[in-house]
């Protein structure tokens, strides 16, 4: 064995040993963080994956705010998320994930609100008089994320953890409750009250009116223009060529069926952005992919076109039009990710090309597909209402009074 061969081997061992070594005095600092730091019953630590103002947790915690609840809000966020004005509510307090702040945040917050496992992932050790509700980010999604499909053996070891330190997780739908129960929260006490984040969808046309102002002014939008969202997922290998649309036939489709002049807003995945940044889009298509709240999108939106994405399930509670453009679903389906049920067996027109997206948009027939949309969530056992942070918050305030 050459030297430098032996010197590469102890570089390894060197880096591992020191790696065991952080994480074990990691583990110890934690616990001693957590032992020496009281509950604070007003306190209240909000977690998700991005770590921006959005998705079920800012529902909560707007409502919260609205109410005129007396809590101590906290927002752990990531390193690029965006802190600067505007970004958060001035009561909120924001920390940086896995600080030493952040641990003694969380070891004195009363609850812990998380739309996935990101408390798993901190590896926090939930203590005595904590409550942790689990939110979860998807909405009648048609992809699988369990054991029987997930590959990543990492995440599924903390969806494990988190779903044993959960104390209750909140749900839209019957099919939403049988997914839980199937893979990480198998006794978890179900709250069945929608989901915050889709309150919005069903808001008033002043607030969709405040939204699509705010909205169109920050991306130059004329205001005559009705606006089409194409959102599509990411995928595991990078792959970027099922993303590429005829945005000029597209565009005129769309003002052929529904009239008006249309502008095309794309929305790509975090895990997509930079892969996507050596694709030109066309100067008449706005990237809205920095803007973190879809669900304010969906509000303003006349026409919604994804693939796999359970932002179009969400979507259709507003009864408009929506299409899912798939061009890989054999490979997707059948070696990425595997699917509670087909694509077809959703409300919208399917097409795995352009050219049968041009002709689903040329021959959609609303009164249908409103009829399967309401068949759809009635089968699901779906019960979105737009009071779903209102129900959330009503608990919440219970837990902090010691209810």
């Amino acid at each position: 064995m050459s030297k430098l061969q032996v010197a590469c081997i102890e570089k390894g061992l060197f880096a591992t040993l020191i790696k065991n070594l952080d994480k074990i005095a990691r583990a110890v600092a934690i616990r001693s963080i957590r032992r020496k730091t009281p509950v604070d019953n007003q306190k209240i630590l909000f977690l998700n994956f991005s770590g921006n103002y959005e998705c079920n947790p800012k529902y909560i915690c707007q409502r919260l705010i609205d109410e005129g609840v007396k809590f101590k809000p906290v927002w752990g966020v990531n390193d690029d998320t965006n802190i600067g004005p505007g970004s958060f509510p001035a009561k909120i307090k924001t920390v940086l994930r896995e600080s030493y702040a952040f641990y003694r945040e969380i070891s004195s917050a009363k609850i812990i609100v998380d739309n996935g496992i990101s408390l798993a992932t901190v590896r926090y050790p939930k203590k005595k008089g904590q409550y942790v509700i689990e939110t979860w980010h998807g909405s009648l999604g048609i992809k699988k994320f369990g054991r029987s499909s997930n590959k990543d053996r990492l995440w599924l070891a903390r969806a494990e953890k988190q779903g044993r330190i959960t104390d209750f997780i909140i749900s839209n739908s019957d099919m939403e409750d049988d997914i839980y129960r199937e893979d990480f929260w198998k006794t978890t006490p179900i709250w069945k009250f929608g989901h915050p984040r889709n309150d919005v969808l069903f808001s008033g046309e002043d607030t969709a009116a405040a939204l699509n102002d705010r909205i169109r002014a920050r991306y130059g939008i004329p205001a005559d223009a009705k606006l089409c969202l194409y959102a599509p997922t990411f995928r595991d290998d990078g792959d970027v060529s099922p993303y590429v649309l005829d945005y000029e036939r597209l565009t005129k489709a769309l003002e052929e069926r529904f009239g008006g002049s249309f502008v095309i807003l794309t929305k790509f995945h975090w895990r997509m952005r930079k892969l996507m940044n050596s694709y030109r889009l066309p100067d008449s298509v706005i990237d809205v992919s920095d803007y973190e709240d879809i669900q304010e999108l969906e509000r303003i939106i006349e026409v919604g076109i994804t693939d796999y994405s359970s932002w179009i399930v969400e979507y259709i509670l507003r009864r408009k039009p929506g299409f899912t453009f798939a061009t890989d679903v054999q490979n997707y389906a059948g070696h990425e990710r595997e699917l509670f049920f087909p694509l077809s067996a959703m409300p919208f027109p399917t097409s795995s090309d352009i050219d049968g997206l041009i002709r689903s948009i040329k021959e959609f027939d609303n009164e249908k597909y409103i009829a399967e949309c309401d068949a759809f969530l009635k089968d699901k056992g779906s019960v979105d209402d737009g009071h779903a942070s209102e129900r959330v918050v009503g608990e919440i305030k219970k837990l902090m009074a010691g209810e």
